[in-house]
């Protein structure tokens, strides 16, 4: 038995649907222990001055949505990274439903930033950015949709079935040693988040962005992930199409990760350019791949 297939079974041994769920399980009750936390210490800095640091303003409760939303993301991510054996084009469909949530959580974040009793100016510019990620998620959140619609799975009809195994084994390695990038990133972020956010309470720096703080890093990975699996096809099956398709995804994943360090609104227009480019590609590989009708002789 080769080592590819000793890892691709202890992976399948490991990666179970009953570990995802308790994955799942356990996020969920974290969001809602962080939901009520996050309103209980907000009720503190709203009704006690002794808790209310480095805020102009009483904060909104609003600002605890935040919270529950970020966690649910991160179970995206530890789906997104268990996904990769199973198909290339389902592991991009991922990545786009996690940049849309993350544009629907900045939602979250910009309304409680827009306080009425400000005057209309204010209230203007803030509700400016809450349109904006509105827009954005919901035309994000078509196009996903659009996305998994036209990528449907093709096989070669030549296609050799220890090939194929072999390469869903080599993905399996990658999903493995990419939980553990989760794992090292997750942490290292939320030490490198606390310690930034102290320093914004002493009115040193501005607060963290978490979108960059993890998710910028994590994005960083999957790159890197999309190359090699670009190369790593290549050598199961290699053809034009399926290289510019492959090449198209790791051009998407780029522009995804350049995203998340931009301002509204060009944060979202790298984002839609991104999934349009991609969209286009697999389109245009879905029909290179339909057979050409022959015209009957004679007609």
């Amino acid at each position: 038995m080769s080592v590819l297939t000793r890892f691709s079974g202890l992976y399948d041994r490991l990666f179970t649907q009953a570990l995802i769920h308790w994955v799942e399980k356990i996020t969920l009750y974290i969001a809602i222990i962080g939901f009520l936390a996050h309103l209980g210490i907000i009720y503190l800095e709203n009704h006690f001055d002794m808790f209310r640091i480095a805020h102009a303003h009483p904060p909104s409760y609003l600002q605890a949505i935040y919270t529950p939303f970020s966690f649910l993301l991160f179970f995206e991510v530890f789906l997104l990274v268990t996904i990769i054996p199973k198909s290339t084009s389902e592991f991009v469909g991922k990545q786009f439903e996690i940049i849309s949530l993350i544009t629907l959580r900045s939602f979250f974040h910009d309304i409680s930033e827009v306080d009425p009793g400000k005057g209309h100016d204010f209230e203007w510019e803030g509700l400016k950015f809450v349109a904006l990620d509105l827009a954005a998620a919901l035309i994000m959140f078509g196009l996903t949709i659009s996305y998994y619609r036209i990528s449907k799975p093709t096989r070669a009809e030549d296609e050799d079935p220890a090939e194929l195994a072999r390469f869903v084994g080599i993905k399996k390695i990658i999903s493995g040693l990419l939980v553990l990038a989760l794992v090292f990133v997750s942490t290292q972020s939320l030490v490198s988040w606390y310690a930034q956010l102290l320093e914004s309470l002493q009115g040193k720096q501005l607060p963290p962005n978490p979108d960059t703080v993890f998710y910028g890093q994590f994005f960083s990975i999957v790159i890197f992930v999309d190359v090699f699996l670009l190369i790593v096809s290549m050598l199961y099956r290699a053809s034009f199409e399926l290289l510019f398709r492959n090449a198209a995804f790791v051009i998407t994943t780029i522009l995804l990760r350049f995203s998340l360090g931009m301002e509204s609104p060009f944060n979202h227009l790298m984002v839609l350019g991104g999934f349009i480019f991609s969209m286009t590609s697999l389109a245009l590989y879905a029909w290179s791949r339909k057979p050409i009708q022959e015209i009957p002789k004679g007609s």
